[in-house]
């Protein structure tokens, strides 16, 4: 019987072997613990298993328990676990493990921030929409710089890995895809209190993107709009300037002066 891929799973799976062999080498799991997400009909999996040292796969659609318990059986090293990854608990997960997964692309901003979160994941190489990849791989002054780029950059070196047109998925998605790669930073620049401030500092830069810095900031944090003008000016930043134009590096450097007295 064949499986009807569900569309309330956000189902896409990738037919091409080769590119699902250059994921795997991208990722660079030799030996390595390997956490996938949505492993479907465990076409990536396999691939995995063979690789690394460890592997559990979280898949929500039990219906594809015919494909992937074969698999299970086949890789003593291959843990699939029938669960939504969203609500699994990962402290049980390996210290220095790496997701590598086709993401279902309606959660994969959610995906990445539990990735995030997750002290025990230092990788994460996944094929997600072409689009989120484009935002989180922008440069300042361009439509897709926003608030995730800022965010992820501070926090991640990314790397896109190669675009993969949607005609190589069953069923065709509405859209291109691309791999990318996050790899958590050893050190970062900011101190614990010093990054609360910095997320909410680009939150709130990017709330309305066509308001200036200043409007922004003044309606998230009700500071006089003279004081910000002097703060900017101090950073050799005009009043006019717009989220999008700031780069990391800006950011932080006012995070900085912000956390220490305004």
């Amino acid at each position: 019987m064949t499986h009807r891929a569900k569309k309330r799973f956000g189902q896409n799976f990738l037919k091409d072997s080769n590119i699902l062999k250059k994921i795997v080498q991208a990722a660079n799991i030799k030996q390595k613990n390997v956490v996938e997400i949505g492993p479907g009909k465990g076409a990536l999996t396999a691939f995995l298993a063979e690789e690394a040292l460890t592997v559990i796969a979280y898949e929500i659609d039990t219906s594809l328990k015919r494909h992937l318990d074969p698999l299970q059986e086949e890789h003593p090293n291959l843990n699939i676990v029938y669960q939504d990854f969203m609500k699994a608990d990962l402290t049980s997960i390996k210290p220095d493990s790496h997701i590598v997964a086709n993401v279902p692309y309606y959660i994969t901003t959610p995906i990445i921030f539990k990735f995030l979160e997750t002290d025990t994941l230092q990788s994460a190489t996944m094929m997600i929409q072409k689009e989120v990849q484009e935002r989180l791989n922008a440069v300042p002054n361009t439509k897709a710089y926003n608030h995730l780029t800022v965010t992820i950059s501070y926090l991640t070196e990314i790397k896109k890995v190669m675009d993969v047109k949607r005609h190589l998925f069953t069923p065709r998605p509405n859209v291109d895809s691309a791999v990318v790669q996050l790899i958590k930073k050893e050190t970062r620049e900011l101190a614990p209190d010093q990054e609360a401030r910095f997320f909410e500092l680009v939150r709130a830069a990017f709330k309305q993107k066509r308001k200036t810095l200043i409007n922004n900031w003044h309606e998230a944090f009700q500071i006089d709009k003279e004081t910000l003008k002097a703060y900017l000016l101090s950073y050799h930043l005009s009043e006019h300037v717009r989220a999008e134009q700031l780069p990391l590096e800006k950011y932080i450097e006012l995070t900085k002066g912000w956390v220490y007295g305004l």
